[in-house]
C-alpha cells in the first residue's frame, strides 16, 4: 500500500511539473521523459536527475 502511495505521489509530481513545461511552450526531451519514469518507479531520485542533466550539458558546453 505504501509503495502504491509513493508512486502515485511521484506521478502527481511529474505531472504537475510537466504541465508547467507544457504552458511555457516546451516539450520534454525524451530523455527526460525516461528520467522522469525512472523517478515515478523509484529508481532515481529527482536529485540524480538534476545531477546527470547538468553534467550532460556542462560537458557539451566545454566540449
Amino acid at each position: 500500500m505504501k509503495t502504491n502511495t509513493l508512486t502515485a505521489n511521484r506521478k502527481s509530481i511529474v505531472s504537475n511539473a510537466l504541465g508547467s513545461v507544457r504552458v511555457e511552450g516546451l516539450e520534454p526531451s525524451k530523455r527526460v521523459m525516461k528520467d522522469l519514469d525512472s523517478f515515478i518507479s523509484g529508481k532515481k531520485t529527482i536529485e540524480q536527475i538534476i545531477r546527470e542533466t547538468k553534467e550532460r550539458y556542462v560537458s557539451l558546453r566545454r566540449g
